[in-house]
């Protein structure tokens, strides 16, 4: 895949989110109040925790509403994985343009939806961790090599042919082999966009994160396309 490859990803993923906006707005935002809410309270834990230090309150007064912000922002990230699927699924033209709120709730709405993305995330935290304890840059390589595997997951068990947690991430590192450069400067280029977000109180995130997902899933769908239709090595 090449720079101009990157270019018309994001450029077909501008077009359809601004063609339908109302709908990827809809679909993302439990995901994103999820997350505001979850950084808020967790801000507010921050403050707490300064003040506790000086003597002005205890540990235990802060503790319950640290561990609800990092519950909403659990299930804003399972809200995520639902919107992602929705994505791709969309860009396939396997789905059409409607409820896209209840379309978030995708991964409660199937328990081995949910199961996979649960597990993946504990290997995948695991093994990224690991990885991690050696240097910072094999982290990140291995992040970018796990990143498909929910979705891989997701496609072969709609396909009848159920794989495991880890089977789903070694599929996704076999799948990323010779793309996670490439999805690496396409993360790189959201950059900007990302600080826009943070200096205008996120507001910019209605339009940004639904366009960075959606970009995401056409890489997906490119990605698994090209892998489906590459000639299998001995």
């Amino acid at each position: 895949m090449t720079a101009q490859d990157r270019k018309n990803l994001k450029l077909g993923a501008k077009r359809q989110i601004l063609d339908q906006f109302k709908f990827y707005l809809l679909l993302s935002i439990l995901w994103l109040a999820l997350y505001w809410v979850g950084a808020a309270i967790n801000d507010r834990h921050l403050s707490w925790i300064a003040e506790a230090m000086t003597g002005n309150l205890r540990l235990t007064d802060y503790a319950g509403p640290f561990s609800f912000a990092g519950l909403l922002m659990l299930v804003g990230a399972v809200l995520h994985a639902g919107t992602m699927l929705t994505m791709i699924d969309v860009d396939r033209g396997a789905r059409q343009l409607d409820q896209p709120v209840q379309s978030s709730l995708r991964v409660f709405e199937n328990g081995r939806y949910f199961l996979g993305w649960l597990f993946i995330a504990i290997w995948s935290t695991v093994l990224i961790f690991l990885w991690s304890c050696l240097f910072v840059i094999p982290g990140i390589i291995k992040t970018l090599s796990y990143s498909q595997a929910f979705y891989l997951y997701r496609d072969a068990y709609d396909q009848g042919h159920p794989i495991t947690a880890l089977a789903a991430i070694t599929r996704s590192r076999q799948v990323m082999d010779g793309n996670k450069a490439f999805l690496f400067v396409m993360n790189l280029s959201f950059i900007g966009w990302f600080i826009l977000g943070g200096l205008f109180w996120g507001l910019p995130s209605l339009f940004v994160m639904p366009y960075y997902d959606l970009s995401l899933a056409k890489f997906y769908n490119q990605v698994v396309g090209a892998a489906q239709h590459a000639p299998e090595t001995e």
